[in-house]
């Protein structure tokens, strides 16, 4: 070990780590009050959730540094908010409480999409569809390696027409049948109760959502045997685990959805869109703050998603500049989430 390791070890000590050991191991501390030494947080909704008064996702410091902390620290999330597997569908009620919707484009990530499917199967006290976009010039997914869901195959408009996320869950929206909507990354674990808590924050009045607290990055290795083993049980170690993700998980009403103009079909490649929807989502009647763990399956990037980043970055950066009442404006003024293709391109 040299010095600046022992030295960032005794400041995370000091920092964070005794925090951390309290909110494991002592009643009354919790772990949603975990953060950085820079950082600070607000205790919202009576003490359930917590919102980070920062603007960009960062990682704890804690699990960077102690590995084995990160690891009990999912544990110990996942004593109060189980993951759970189930490969088997139950018939679809005419009575939905909520639609999820997931863009999905290619093959390589199957193997993460397919864990994914498997938690969001196994929600519990509620009934879901499961609305799964395949945005491609191909269909490549069939119903034997997706079963279960809604799969709706969003043909692209040419063979190199990049991804289009935001077309793709604006065609997810147009055919779902709950009037609450959850926006879902494929690639993410979600516990039992995730559908449940966002139909307890609709009852309340809650038109929109972001509840991720934590997200759990395991390494390739280990996500590998949670995807083969369907269980996450036996993780030693665990470095990553990020907070104030913008992407991930998002809760709309349907009606409310689309009077903020749905997701921005401007937008291609990897990147921005969930900034930028985030931010008129935040006109509603939005729930303060996020209460719950979510763990990320590893996956190498997609090849396109460093083509052009630069000029993906500046397009973000002047579409949030622009008013959102303009924005709303403007996107409720075109056709969005047709299945002729998107309506726009990443002009400015």
């Amino acid at each position: 070990m040299n010095y600046s390791s022992l030295k960032q070890q005794l400041g995370c000590w000091a920092h964070e780590r005794w925090r951390t050991e309290l909110a494991l191991n002592v009643q009354g501390f919790s772990w949603l009050d975990l953060h950085n030494r820079h950082e600070s947080i607000t205790v919202a909704d009576d003490g359930r959730s917590r919102v980070c008064n920062w603007r960009d996702t960062s990682v704890l410091t804690v699990c960077r540094l102690f590995p084995e902390t990160g690891a009990r620290l999912l544990n110990h999330c996942l004593t109060q908010w189980p993951i759970a597997f189930s490969v088997d569908s139950e018939a679809v009620s005419a009575e939905l409480d909520v639609s999820i919707i997931i863009a999905f484009r290619g093959t390589e990530r199957l193997p993460q999409l397919q864990a994914c499917l498997a938690t969001l199967k196994a929600q519990q006290g509620v009934t879901c569809e499961i609305i799964l976009v395949e945005q491609s010039r191909e269909r490549l997914l069939d119903d034997e390696s997706v079963p279960g869901v809604r799969h709706i195959h969003a043909r692209s408009v040419s063979t190199d027409m990049p991804f289009n996320k935001s077309w793709a869950m604006n065609v997810g929206a147009r055919h779902a049948r709950a009037d609450t909507l959850i926006f879902h990354d494929g690639d993410m674990l979600a516990p039992v109760g995730y559908a449940a808590s966002i139909c307890e924050l609709v009852a309340r009045g809650y038109q929109a959502a972001r509840i991720p607290r934590l997200v759990f990055y395991p390494d390739r290795e280990t996500s590998e045997a949670v995807q083969a083993k369907h269980s996450l049980a036996g993780i030693g170690q665990l470095t990553e685990v990020r907070q104030n993700c913008r992407g991930i998980s998002l809760m709309i009403d349907r009606d409310a959805y689309w009077r903020i103009g749905g997701h921005d079909e401007s937008f291609y490649g990897w990147g921005g869109e969930d900034d930028e929807i985030l931010q008129r989502a935040q006109t509603l009647d939005f729930y303060p703050g996020g209460f719950m763990p979510f763990v990320h399956l590893w996956h190498p990037a997609q090849k396109e998603k460093h083509s052009g980043m630069i000029e993906r970055e500046m397009f973000t950066a002047r579409k949030l500049g622009l008013p959102v009442a303009e924005r709303i404006a403007e996107l409720r003024s075109q056709a969005t989430g047709v299945m002729a293709g998107p309506c726009s391109s990443m002009e400015l």
